[in-house]
Formats: C-alpha cells, structure tokens, sequence
C-alpha cells in the first residue's frame, strides 16, 4: 500500500501560513530575443496555487502528531484506562504540554512507530507498533478511529499497512488486545486473519475498599504459605508458563528468571524502592503447587498475580489471595491491580468477595505471517 508524503506544514496549526500555500513557480522563465534590437524579454511568470496537503494513510511524525494523538487516544480509550493508564496519559497537566516537552514525556517512547490516518488536516486515526525482545515478534497498540470517521474501511487500512511493514522487517508474528466485546473490532482482526488466545480481564481496588476475606471455609484445613526459596525461581517459572500462556504476558513473555531474586537483583529493588516478593505452596514432595506474586514500585499501583498448578485448581486459590490481602496492608497503601485469565471463574469469583471490581476483559489475538 502506498504510503502518503508528510504534509509540508505543521499540522497543529489550523491555518497554513501564505507562504506555506504557495509553491515555487510553475513556468520557468524563457528568454526571447527581439529580431531587431537583439534585446532579450522575458514572459511573465506565474505563481501556482499547491495543491491542498494530500490526506490519508503515512506513517506517524512526532514532531507534529504526538499531541494529537494523544488527543485521539483519550477521547477513544478514556472509560476503559486504569488509574495507572489515566496517569500515563497525564489528564490535564499532560494537556498542558506541547512541544518538546510532549516528546520528552514517557508515553511518546510507545508511540514513535506505526501509522497515523489523517482527513481535514488533523489526525483521525492512529495504530502503533512495538517491537519486542524478540526480533520476529511484534505487537500492535492504540487502534483508535475517531468516531466521526468510523466504518470507513480506516482501521482496515493501517492494519493492513502494519502486516506489510512486518512482513518486511522479517517479522513472523504479530499480537494485539481488544475489548472483549468490540465485536467490529474483533470481526476485522478475523478477517485480517488474526485467531484468539484467551481473555485476560483486569481487576482494581482501590486501597481503602480492598478487603481481607478467610483464608479458609469452615472444615478445610488451610496450607503451609511460606516465601519462595530462592532455589526454587526455575520451578516457579514452570508453574506460572504451565497457568498462563506465554502469548497471554503482555507487553513479553514471562523471562525465564522473571522469579529469580539473587543478591543484586534485591539491591536493584531496595535502590529504586521496589517491592517484589513471591508466596508460594508445596506439596509433600516439596514440588511447588501455587504462587501469589506482589510486586510495585513507586508511584504505581501493586501488581498481583496468583498461579495454581491444574492439578489443585479449586484447593489453593483462596488461602493465597487472602495471604497477599493479608501482606499488601503491612505495604505502603497503595491500589492494587490483577490481570487474571477470565476463564478462571474461581479466582474471579474471590477477587469480587475481596472488592475487586472488573476494568476490563481484553481478548488476545495472534497473527502468524507466512512467507
């Protein structure tokens, strides 16, 4: 697909200045010479109106997108962000900025590259694509059509323009989020050949309306719940890949020594005021059979996840989520976030018991682009 030039103009602005709308002249000046006097005249030259900047589909420029977009991703993803997100995003004092400092903010890093659909002058549409740790791996973020130019095969278009530019960069897969029940969304990603995976919902409470719920019912016994031995971070990594698909951990996979917690790696934490800590479960054979992992940093909320071997799905969900209630209240208060696959109706139905409200269900789709 053809990709539009950029606009010879700034398109914050609303109005192009004279200059900017005129081009250098069309005719080029032709000498005569006079037959009698041999005197050179020259015909008059000139000025041609440009044309109007062209419309359409080219790939994102920093310097004069990025405070649109920004625009554009608030005013079509702005229900379904979690607090972090609302803050990622800046509210009013992000809108505030402009310039340089828009490129200097933290978000504008994920969203340097992809493509961008412009009408009228001004951004309608925006798709960003990250590349990842892998090299042939890459994912697609912020689909967003403004809804005044929706159902114009615009969304297709740079998602049909994203494959193109992975299939040449060598890429062989390409993996995206959507809303669980943005049916258009996802009848597209079908027809562009994308499959599911699995949903992920993600849950949020807030510090002051998390509640503590019993770690046991009445006739069970309760588990040993004890930190996880640092000998133990391979088989953690096992059991967390064996509940959660690799294509499930979004924005990477799981690393492998995602729960390996050596001498400079706590260091790293205390240094940056990081809170990483992971309980675990064993059976008789000291084989790990759950995980429920804390980790936050400052300024952000918690992030919590929680990991049952198959086998004793239904017996341990609960004695480790009240476990790290239990923790997160000696933590410095803050809110707490959980992404969690939806299909797990137990754990769901005790992260309701424990205030935890539903933000939103994503569906993970994957395309894989043959040769």
């Amino acid at each position: 697909m053809a990709i539009v030039p950029y606009p010879v103009y700034n398109i914050m602005n609303s109005v192009p200045s004279p200059a900017d709308n005129w081009i250098a002249p069309q005719t080029v000046s032709k000498m005569e010479v006079n037959r009698e006097n041999a005197r050179p005249t020259q015909k008059m030259i000139i000025a041609v109106p440009a044309s109007s900047i062209s419309d359409g589909l080219r790939p994102i420029d920093m310097n004069q997108d990025l405070p649109q977009v920004i625009d554009l991703l608030r005013m079509v993803f702005g229900d379904s962000l979690d607090g972090d997100e609302q803050k990622l995003f800046g509210g009013t004092a992000f809108g505030s900025l402009n310039g340089l400092a828009y490129r200097m903010h933290p978000v504008a890093a994920r969203l340097s590259n992809g493509f961008v659909w412009q009408a009228e002058g001004r951004v309608v549409g925006n798709a960003t694509l990250l590349t990842t740790k892998a090299w042939d791996r890459y994912l697609v973020a912020n689909v967003a059509v403004h809804p005044s130019y929706r159902r114009q095969g615009i969304a297709r278009k740079l998602m049909e323009t994203i494959t193109t530019s992975v299939r040449g960069r060598g890429g062989r897969v390409i993996l995206l989020q959507v809303v669980k029940d943005n049916q258009f969304a996802l009848d597209l990603y079908k027809t562009l050949g994308y499959s599911s995976i699995a949903n992920m919902t993600t849950w949020y409470a807030t510090a002051s309306r998390m509640r503590e719920i019993p770690a046991m019912l009445p006739g069970e016994s309760a588990p040993d719940i004890e930190l996880l031995a640092g000998r133990q971070w391979r088989e953690a990594y096992e059991l967390d890949t064996t509940h959660v698909k690799a294509d499930l951990n979004w924005p990477e996979p799981l690393s492998p020594d995602a729960y390996h917690r050596g001498l400079w790696q706590r260091f790293g934490d205390m240094l940056n005021g990081r809170q990483n800590e992971t309980w675990a479960t064993s059976d008789s054979r000291d084989r790990l059979t759950g995980l429920a992992s804390i980790y936050g940093e400052w300024g952000r909320s918690y992030i919590l996840t929680l990991r049952i071997h198959p086998e004793r799905a239904g017996q341990l969900e609960r004695p480790l989520l009240a476990k790290a209630i239990r923790r997160l209240h000696y933590l410095p208060r803050r809110n707490v976030r959980i992404d969690h696959p939806e299909a797990d109706e137990r754990t769901s139905a005790l992260l309701r018991e424990s205030n935890f409200t539903v933000q939103r269900t994503l569906t993970h789709m994957r395309l894989d682009i043959s040769r």
